[in-house]
C-alpha cells in the first residue's frame, strides 16, 4: 500500500495541492450499548496464510513512503508533460498498475464471491469493545472517538459499552447485514442488555437501514442514528460504472474547507484554474479501479436505483454473475424499494426509534449534477424529492405529500421532505459535506440527543433542532435565521435577522452589506459594529414583504478579521411564509429580455475567467457602502 501512498504523495509535490484530514467534535454517554458502524471501507480486513499466521490485505502501511516517491517522480514528472497534449495515460497507467498490484488479495470472482479466504480483524464483541481495544493498544478502531468521547461524560455510557463493528465490505447489504445481527447478538450477550443503540454513517447507514429491513423485527435496537446514509447508492458509484468522472473542482474545495474547519476562503484561489487535467488522470484510472471492485456486492448495491438496470446490463454476464445478480436484484428491488415501509414499521410496531440527518444543496464532488452533500445525493440518502441541480421548486410548488398540513420543502426551495422514506424523522443540514457531519457542532448535539436520550422522537420535538438547517461549520463564516420564524423561514411577524459569527479562530466579523432578492427590504447597518467570534448581531429591516409564499435570497458579505482572505460571502435560501404560493415569475418587455441575454453573456465570460464570484462580492460591498450613504442603511 505504501507504494500507491508514494504515488499519490508525488503528484501532490509536483501539484503544490495539499488535503489535511478530517476532524470532529462533541461529548457523549447513555444506558444502552452502542454498536457505532462507520464508513466505507473502515474495517481492516485479515486473511490466512499457508503457515497459520494472519495477514492484513486491507491496510495503510505509510512506512518507507518519502523513499519510494524518488521512484516515481520521473516518470510522473514526464506524464504531466504529457498533460500538455491532453494525454494522462502515462500517470494513469503508474497508478492503475500499483492499485492491481496491491489489491490482488481483495479481488472478487464474477459472482461476487472473494477469491480469498478474508474476514474483518474485529469479529466479536469482546474483541471490539472500546475498553479492551484501548488497553490493547487498538484505540485507532475506537470509530467517531472524536465524537463519541466517554471520558466527556455526559450520559452515563462508558469505553466498556461502545463497540466497533467489522465488516468485509466488499460484500453486498444483505451480507454485512446479517453479520451486524450476529454481532449485536454478541454485544447483547457481553453486556446483558436487551437492546442496544446505533450511529452510523455513509456505508454504515445502508447496512443499518438494510438490518432495520431484515431485521428490525427482534426489537433489539433502541435509538438508530443514521448519519449521511448511502441507503440508495452513492455517485461515486455511478461515476466507476459509467467509467467517466468530471470533478466539481469548486465544490471539491468547498468540500475540503469544511472537513479541515478551514476559516480562509481558499475556493478563491483556485475558482479561475483550469484543472480538467485531473478528469484526465482519473478517467483513465477507472478502468484499472473497476478491474478489482468490478464484482464486489458493495459496488453494486452502491450504484442508484435510476441507473442500477442500465449498469447491470452492460458489466454483469447473467450467467457467471447469476448470484452477484440475486443479491443486488433483492437489494434494489425488495430493500431499497420499500424502505419507507419497514422503516416506518421498525418505529410504529417494533418501537425503533430512528433519527437521519442529511446534507443537502452541496454538488456531487465527482461532478454528478444532482443535490447531494458532496458524495451522496440527498434522494438517495433520504428519500425526498429534490429540485434538479442549480435550480429552485419555484414558488408556486406543492409539496407532493400533505404530511398532516406541515410544511416541509425546505428552505432554498431545493428539497420535498414530504416524501422522504421517514418525513418526520430526518433533518436535513444545508451544506454539510459527507463524512464530515461532526465537524459540526449543531450536528454533533443533534446527534447527541438522538442517540443517548429520548428527547428527540421527531422533528417536532424541540424548538432548538428544526427540520431545516444551515450548517454552522466555522468554513461557513456565519449563519442567520430571522427572530420570529424557525431558521431559514420569515415572516410578517418579524423584525430583524440574527447573524451569528461561527469562527473557532476568535476572528471578528464585520458585516459589510446585506442584499435581499424576492422582498423589498433594507437593513440597516449604521449600528452594527464587529461581531466576535460566537456572538450575534440583531440587523433591522424594513420594507415590504409581499402577501405571498415565495423564495427570498439573503447574500450576506462580510470582512473576517485577520483572515489572508478576509471578505466572503455567504448566500442563503428562506422561504417566506406571508400566504398562498407566488407566482414563478414573469416574462419582462423586449428591452428586459435583451438585457437579460446581454447579463447572461457577461456572466459567461466573468466564469470562464473565474471572476464571476468576486465581481459579484464587489458589488454587494459597494451596495452595502453605498446604501449606508445614501439611504442611512
Amino acid at each position: 500500500m505504501k507504494k500507491i501512498i508514494s504515488v499519490f504523495l508525488t503528484l501532490v509535490i509536483l501539484f503544490s495541492v495539499c488535503i489535511a484530514a478530517v476532524r470532529g467534535v462533541a461529548e457523549q454517554s447513555e444506558k444502552y450499548p452502542v454498536v457505532v458502524l462507520p464508513g466505507y471501507s473502515s474495517s481492516t480486513l485479515v486473511t490466512t496464510d499457508e503457515n497459520g499466521s494472519d495477514r492484513q490485505v486491507w491496510m495503510l502501511d505509510l512506512g518507507g513512503v518519502g523513499g519510494d516517491i524518488l521512484e516515481y517522480i520521473v516518470p510522473i514528472a514526464r506524464g504531466l508533460g504529457d498533460l500538455t497534449f491532453r494525454n494522462a495515460d502515462r500517470i494513469s497507467e503508474i497508478i492503475g498498475n500499483e492499485i492491481i498490484g496491491l489489491t490482488k488479495d481483495i479481488v472478487c470472482n464474477p459472482d461476487g464471491t472473494s477469491k480469498l479466504d478474508i474476514r474483518p480483524l474485529l469479529q466479536t464483541a469482546e474483541e471490539s469493545c472500546w475498553a479492551n481495544l484501548r488497553a490493547s493498544g487498538q484505540g485507532k478502531f475506537c470509530y467517531f472517538d472524536y465524537y463519541l468521547d466517554p471520558r466527556k461524560g455526559g450520559y452515563g455510557v462508558e469505553d466498556s459499552d461502545i463497540f466497533s463493528f467489522m465488516c468485509d465490505f466488499r460484500m453486498g447489504a444483505v451480507d454485512c447485514a446479517a453479520r451486524l445481527d450476529t454481532f449485536i447478538e454478541d454485544v447483547l450477550d457481553y453486556t446483558g442488555a436487551e437492546k442496544v443503540n446505533i450511529i452510523c454513517e455513509s456505508h454504515g447507514g445502508q447496512v443499518a437501514g438494510t438490518y432495520l429491513s431484515m431485521f428490525g423485527s427482534k426489537q433489539q435496537v433502541h435509538n438508530a442514528v443514521l448519519c449521511v446514509p448511502a441507503l440508495c447508492g452513492a455517485s461515486l458509484a455511478y461515476d466507476l460504472l459509467t467509467q467517466e468522472a468530471n470533478l466539481d473542482e469548486l465544490e471539491l474545495l468547498y468540500f475540503v474547507e469544511y472537513a479541515n474547519l478551514i476559516e480562509e476562503d481558499i475556493h478563491w484561489l483556485f475558482e479561475a484554474e483550469n484543472l480538467e487535467f485531473v478528469d484526465w488522470i482519473i478517467q483513465g484510472i477507472l478502468p484499472y479501479i473497476f478491474r478489482v471492485v468490478g464484482y464486489w456486492g458493495s459496488i453494486w448495491d452502491f450504484c442508484p436505483p435510476s441507473v442500477y438496470d442500465e449498469m447491470k446490463a452492460k458489466w454483469l454476464d447473467s450467467d457467471e454473475s447469476a448470484a452477484l445478480i440475486e443479491k443486488s436484484d433483492y437489494m434494489h428491488y425488495e430493500i431499497m424499494a420499500n424502505y419507507a415501509e419497514n422503516l416506518t414499521k421498525c418505529q410504529e410496531e417494533y418501537g425503533v426509534n430512528i433519527t437521519m440527518i442529511c446534507g443537502t444543496d452541496a454538488g456531487c464532488a465527482s461532478g454528478w449534477r444532482a443535490n447531494s452533500d458532496g458524495i451522496i445525493t440527498t434522494e438517495c440518502s433520504s428519500g425526498a424529492t429534490c429540485a434538479p441541480w442549480g435550480e429552485t421548486f419555484g414558488n408556486s410548488y406543492v409539496q407532493v405529500n400533505d404530511c398532516g398540513g406541515n410544511y416541509k420543502v425546505s428552505p432554498a426551495m431545493t428539497v420535498d421532505a414530504s416524501t422522504a422514506f421517514l418525513p418526520d424523522d430526518t433533518f436535513f443540514i444545508a451544506r454539510m459535506f459527507h463524512g464530515s457531519e461532526f465537524a459540526d457542532d449543531y450536528v454533533c448535539s443533534l446527534a447527541e440527543q438522538a442517540l443517548f436520550t429520548d428527547n428527540i422522537e421527531n422533528v417536532y420535538s424541540s424548538p432548538a433542532y428544526p427540520q431545516f438547517r444551515y450548517s454552522v461549520n466555522p468554513s461557513h463564516a456565519l449563519t442567520a435565521e430571522f427572530d420570529s420564524s424557525r431558521p431559514g423561514y420569515i415572516s410578517a411577524d418579524d423584525s430583524f435577522l440574527r447573524i451569528t459569527n461561527n469562527s473557532e479562530k476568535g476572528r471578528d466579523l464585520i458585516i459589510i452589506g446585506i442584499k435581499a432578492e424576492g422582498a423589498d427590504i433594507k437593513f440597516d447597518l449604521r449600528n452594527t459594529g464587529a461581531v466576535a467570534a460566537g456572538e450575534s448581531v440583531d440587523i433591522p429591516f424594513k420594507g415590504n414583504l409581499p402577501q405571498e409564499r415565495k423564495l427570498v435570497k439573503i447574500t450576506v458579505t462580510y470582512a473576517s478579521v485577520g483572515s489572508v482572505t478576509p471578505l466572503g460571502e455567504r448566500k442563503l435560501g428562506f422561504t417566506l411564509l406571508n400566504g398562498e404560493p407566488g407566482a414563478d415569475g414573469e416574462e419582462g418587455s423586449a428591452f428586459t429580455s435583451f438585457i437579460n441575454r446581454v447579463v447572461s453573456a457577461l456572466e459567461t465570460v466573468l466564469r470562464k475567467l473565474g471572476l464571476y464570484n468576486f465581481v459579484l462580492m464587489m458589488v454587494n460591498v459597494f451596495d452595502g457602502v453605498f446604501g449606508r450613504l445614501v439611504y442611512g442603511f
